[in-house]
């Protein structure tokens, strides 16, 4: 097991690119996959490689954030091959963490990939039902687990998203999508003075649902419902093995759910861009970047009300 990659056939083309690939781009991010893999092969069983072959973005996804913790210096327990990817002890306490890398979905849902010299709208109401459905599909996983004895009702419950493979999404619009997607946040809207041209106003205006294709309702506020109130938070990335800051972490961010049922300490995530919601406001605590954690809490900066 001394290299993360395997030989032969496989399914997934950005595993084979990575592991094929004669690029200086590509080079780098086997290198760095393989890094990854020395401190995290002793987490896995003996299907994590297989699997990778056909799953390479999610694979590498749990096996960076794993790295992420550890690099961090909390106490990692893996999984035991059910329930959520592995779980980290913080201020005396087990905290849970289910990593997932949603894709574009499938039929008329599904978000298509740009397109090259055409002028396209990106599809933000497709992009946020991705999200949506992994955070339903994730709640089904929780419950089997709690029901098992897998989980206890006292842990926390941290839902770690990667949007690299939904087109778009990594790069957000006014607001990170995976935010827009949790809290009932719609388009920035400006209001402007008529008799001078300028800006008299700004807000978000209020999205409490995306409809399917099939004109179904999807719920965009499930922070505001107790019916997952069992996330403590979301954490969100868009790293890949190509794509990615030098710190490792570097580009992730938190969203607090604001009535969890477990809180989880804020410090812990000091070194991410964290956000809260409170009273209709959305605020932004920016990420401080040291290996420790502030002494005293960054005041958080305060976005426009919704």
């Amino acid at each position: 097991m001394d290299s993360f990659f395997l030989p032969g056939k496989c399914s997934d083309p950005a595993y084979r690119n990575v592991r094929d690939g004669g690029e200086d781009w590509l080079l780098k991010g086997r290198d760095f996959t393989e890094s990854l893999w020395q401190r995290f092969k002793p987490f896995v069983d003996s299907h994590f490689r297989t699997d990778a072959q056909a799953h390479f973005i999610e694979r590498f996804w749990e096996m960076y954030l794993t790295v992420v913790f550890l690099e961090r210096g909390f106490q990692v327990r893996p999984s035991s091959g059910v329930g959520p990817d592995f779980s980290f002890k913080a201020n005396g306490h087990w905290v849970w963490v289910e990593a997932v890398a949603p894709g574009p979905g499938e039929g008329a849902d599904h978000v298509p990939a740009p397109e090259t010299g055409t002028v396209y709208g990106v599809p933000t109401e497709k992009i946020l039902l991705r999200y949506a459905n992994a955070l339903v599909e994730k709640r089904k996983k929780y419950q089997e687990a709690l029901e098992r004895g897998i989980i206890t009702a006292g842990e926390g419950y941290i839902l770690a998203i990667n949007s690299r493979r939904i087109p778009h999404a990594p790069y957000g619009n006014t607001l990170p999508y995976y935010l827009q997607a949790l809290l009932p946040i719609g388009d920035l809207t400006f209001v402007l003075d008529r008799s001078t041209g300028k800006v008299k106003d700004r807000f978000y205006e209020v999205r409490e649902s995306v409809l399917k294709n099939n004109k179904a309702p999807v719920n965009m506020r499930p922070f505001l419902d107790p019916g997952f109130a069992f996330v403590s938070a979301v954490l969100h990335s868009a790293v890949d093995p190509v794509r990615r800051l030098p710190q490792l972490g570097g580009d992730f961010s938190v969203l607090h759910n604001p009535m969890p049922s477990h809180p989880i300490e804020p410090s812990m995530f000091h070194w991410c861009d964290q956000y809260f919601y409170r009273d209709g406001t959305l605020e932004k605590r920016p990420a401080n970047n040291s290996l420790e954690p502030p002494a005293r809490a960054a005041k958080p900066d305060r976005l426009p009300d919704l």
